[in-house]
């Protein structure tokens, strides 16, 4: 199966109508947007996107419309689900609307054992027609992707990937002692470089939706071996900014810097107070784009 390019992914938001149903025309609008600034590809329906939050017809809708819309980019449709049935259905209507890949976090209510999840995986991989990146986020999931589980894993001809946003350089680590042979995209911003460094693709980033164009300069000038202390500098600071507010509403109100429409969350994730959209401006001012 074709690997995900390496490179900068957009972890993209879900923009929401007033209404709250899913607004295709702005999710077109975006994907242009991320393939005009440089992006490799975009994940749809994952964290960022309030993949949990969204109905099982919402998420097909979203992998039919991002590959419709899809230009050069690649896609991944994200799967995020406690169900085993849900995660076959939802594998086979990404690869049915055209997507490039899926993106599969572990089953979050159960605690399940080391053998549940080996079992779980390798369904998906043993079914999936599309390439499969595992996602490595406990802090969602309070479910590890470990060492052990990839050992479980590796060798299965569908696995081409780890994404890894526990942001523990320790994990990440532990992770890219499987490159070349497995993909590694870091969702920690700040540890993009270090990610680059040990033989890592790139990064699916939440923050790429308003901080691309730089996450892309930092990527191509590690690939042209130059010094990368300056642009990591400036994401960093850029994250912090970010990040000390509620995400993906944040990432949403500073879409609107850029032309696209106020997007409501979908509870339980809450809107951004004024004060906090205040704040966040003048943070964003401060991070100097």
């Amino acid at each position: 199966m074709e690997p995900l390019k390496a490179g900068v992914h957009v972890a993209s938001i879900t923009p929401f109508t007033a209404a709250g149903a899913v607004d295709a025309p702005v999710f077109a609008r975006l994907l242009a947007h991320f393939e005009a600034h440089g992006a490799q590809g975009v994940v749809v329906a994952g964290s960022t996107g309030e993949g949990p939050s969204l109905s099982t017809p919402e998420k097909v809708q979203l992998y039919e419309l991002a590959a419709a819309s899809k230009g050069t980019l690649q896609i991944t449709a994200g799967i995020l689900v406690c169900s085993l049935d849900e995660a076959l259905y939802l594998a086979r209507q990404a690869h049915k609307a055209g997507c490039d890949a899926i993106m599969v976090a572990p089953p979050f209510y159960y605690p399940a054992s080391q053998e549940g999840l080996i079992a779980f995986y390798r369904a998906i991989l043993d079914a999936s027609r599309l390439p499969v990146v595992l996602y490595n986020i406990p802090q969602r999931t309070r479910v590890k992707i470990t060492p052990a589980l990839v050992d479980a894993l590796i060798d299965h001809p569908n696995l081409i990937g780890i994404k890894d946003s526990s942001g523990s350089p320790r994990a990440l680590a532990q992770f890219a002692r499987y490159t070349p042979r497995l993909r590694l995209w870091v969702g920690e911003e700040k540890l993009l470089t270090r990610c680059l460094q040990r033989g890592g693709a790139g990064t699916i980033s939440g923050l790429a939706n308003v901080y691309l164009p730089r996450l892309v300069r930092l990527y191509e000038a590690f690939l042209h071996g130059k010094d990368c202390r300056g642009l990591q500098t400036l994401v960093d600071t850029a994250a912090d900014a970010v990040d000390a507010f509620p995400a993906p509403a944040n990432f949403k109100h500073l879409l609107t810097h850029f032309g696209f429409p106020p997007s409501p969350t979908r509870p339980p994730v809450a809107e951004l107070t004024d004060a906090q959209r205040q704040a966040l401006n003048r943070a964003w001012q401060q991070v100097g784009l």
